[in-house]
């Protein structure tokens, strides 16, 4: 290193760089090193995360975050054209990964990619979801209306739970060995407000009255 003094004029230290410093192992510190080096060159332990459902919405930014604090995502999308374009937009540390939680050779090829690309997996974000199967252009009033438990029909039902009950289990069953591998491995599931039980349960939520009978 030439001038270290320049470099580390360069390289601004802030929240996020105080974090990546705290990841690396002691044996490789160096207080002379600017963090954009120790980053970008000889941190060996980046974590790794999978993200499902991030092509869009939640998941898209939880991706986008995650890859803005030094962290290296898969971005999971059912659809793989759509989730490497989201892992395009969100640019160097996301990668596209071809994930359909609800089958199971899906599930156990994404996770061999990753043990074999990193031998383990740091972050698990259970994020993606569907609320329903057969809405279409109905208004949210016309279709409480034929969603409730007396009437919504059962293959409507089984297909909400494969995907954010027994979708969300599989992704976890499979990427548990690859967790095991990591230090510090943290696993989050996602889930919107109507997941709420007090708030269900509030007679003043404006969905209140489509959980009845």
């Amino acid at each position: 290193m030439k001038d270290d003094t320049n470099i580390l004029t360069a390289c601004k230290w802030n929240r996020v760089s105080h974090m990546i410093w705290n990841m690396v192992p002691a044996s490789k510190k160096d207080s002379r090193l600017p963090i954009c080096l120790i980053k970008d060159n000889i941190m060996p332990n980046e974590r790794v995360a999978l993200v499902t459902g991030a092509n869009q919405g939640v998941g898209f930014q939880v991706a986008k975050e995650l890859v803005a604090n030094g962290v290296t995502v898969f971005v999971g999308s059912r659809d793989f054209k759509r989730g490497k374009t989201a892992a395009e937009e969100i640019g160097g540390g996301a990668t596209a990964l071809q994930i359909d939680v609800t089958n199971q050779v899906s599930i156990d090829a994404a996770a061999e990619r990753i043990r074999k690309e990193f031998g383990r997996l740091d972050l698990l974000v259970n994020n993606a979801a569907i609320s329903n199967t057969n809405k279409g252009n109905l208004s949210l009033e016309e279709y409480f209306k034929i969603s409730r438990a007396s009437n919504a029909p059962l293959d409507e039902i089984r297909a909400v739970w494969e995907t954010n009950v027994f979708g969300a289990l599989s992704v976890y069953q499979a990427m548990l060995p690859l967790l095991r591998e990591s230090s510090d491995a943290r696993i989050v599931n996602v889930s919107s407000g109507v997941g709420s039980l007090t708030t269900n349960a509030d007679p003043n939520f404006p969905s209140h009255a489509s959980y009845g009978p």
